[in-house]
């Protein structure tokens, strides 16, 4: 009787091994095995946005230092005091709000200090993510349809952090970010959804953000879903749509976002420097967002805001100080601003379910910071942040 159970045992035993060996090889090394190497991807074009040239202050402050801080360190403002104010608990951060996190500073210790409850920083964390802050996973793609990181990678990726929300591109109606052409992009994002999906049934694709909503925008995503139709006899799926809230200029050889790729258009929306940061252009660029998600039959989806600032610095009259302001005046209007024929049924027909500000810090756009990440401290914009986090929790 022993000795029949040990041959059933070896039996089961050596049919198991045939079964990894033929089937599930690439099961071992998504589960034990290191993140795969990635290929090298190129761009066509290299500056990271084109900024106007220098004008005069717009008055009052243009020569404050862009990033200048407050607060007496440790990741949070003081109060007038000089008290240090407690750090917001995983509980109290606030699930909307969010920010994009462009240096090496640590997300979790300033989304306490800032009560952010998600972040994004434009690539494909390999490691295991904590419950919150919430990372999104940015797949970065190329011109010609090259992805970074590789196919492999990002099945990896899917595989140990489950449940995640992945956004298929940035900006990839910008020639100075991910920089193809809407058909490109259609067979792109084809191809990853169903990667990922397979990998991770649990996870949330999201497309990508154009740059700004405009004509020429538009008219370039309507490019995207024509596209999908026409390759595989299907509205595009998405689980989570996204899009950037900056008013910038469309024009050939201009400041601002040029023309989208594949686009014969010299010229779209021609917006000044003083339009930079009007409250009016960004509410309508939302309000037209989601107006286009639903004539298309997206009504039913969520929609981040991925990206929305200043750009623009003290020299074309922006300061940190007006920057704040800016951000006080957004953020209100996006935590109330509804619509019963458009707005998201699940929630409560708000137009924005969630909302990043770009950014944490950033080298090349420091006028919107939140932190001084080498002092320890907020900055003025930072402390606004928090003000409004504050006051959405209450």
């Amino acid at each position: 009787m022993k000795k029949q159970l040990s041959q059933t045992a070896k039996v089961i035993l050596i049919l198991l091994l045939l079964a990894l060996v033929i089937g599930g090889t690439n099961y071992l090394i998504l589960a034990y095995g290191p993140p795969p190497p990635s290929q090298r991807c190129h761009r066509i074009h290299v500056q990271v946005l084109a900024e106007p040239a220098p004008v005069q202050s717009q008055g009052g402050g243009a020569t404050e230092e862009a990033g200048s801080a407050v607060g007496t360190g440790g990741g949070a403002p003081a109060t007038s005091a000089g008290e240090m104010p407690k750090l917001f608990t995983p509980d109290e951060l606030a699930r909307r709000a969010g920010f994009g996190l462009a240096s090496n500073a640590d997300p979790a210790h300033w989304a306490a200090s800032l009560g952010a409850g998600w972040y994004l920083d434009w690539a494909v964390q390999y490691r295991p993510q904590a419950p919150l802050p919430q990372h999104w996973q940015t797949i970065r793609l190329f011109p010609g349809g090259c992805v970074y990181p590789s196919l492999a990678a990002i099945r990896w990726a899917a595989f140990h952090n489950r449940g995640q929300v992945w956004i298929i591109g940035n900006e990839p109606d910008n020639i100075w970010q991910d920089d193809v052409t809407p058909e490109v992009y259609a067979r792109v994002y084809h191809d990853l959804y169903l990667l990922i999906k397979k990998t991770d049934p649990s996870a949330s694709i999201a497309v990508g953000g154009v740059s700004v909503v405009t004509p020429l925008r538009l008219a370039y995503l309507d490019r995207v879903l024509a596209t999908y139709r026409e390759l595989y006899g299907e509205a595009m799926p998405a689980d989570w749509w996204t899009v950037h809230g900056y008013v910038l200029r469309e024009a050939r050889g201009s400041w601002g976002v040029e023309i989208p790729p594949g686009f014969s258009e010299n010229q779209g929306a021609m917006h000044g420097i003083e339009d930079h940061g009007r409250l009016d252009l960004f509410e309508a660029q939302i309000v037209a967002f989601r107006g286009w998600m639903a004539a298309n039959g997206y009504r039913d989806k969520p929609l981040a805001l991925t990206e929305f600032g200043i750009l623009l610095g003290p020299d074309t009259g922006y300061t940190p100080k007006m920057a704040a302001q800016y951000l006080r005046q957004t953020v209100s209007w996006l935590e109330t601003a509804t619509d019963e024929k458009f707005g998201y049924p699940a929630d409560e027909n708000r137009l924005v379910q969630r909302w990043a500000w770009f950014s944490l810090e950033d080298r090349f756009f420091p006028t919107s910071d939140l932190i001084n990440d080498e002092s320890d401290m907020l900055t003025v914009v930072g402390q606004a942040f928090r003000e409004v986090v504050l006051s959405t929790i209450k």
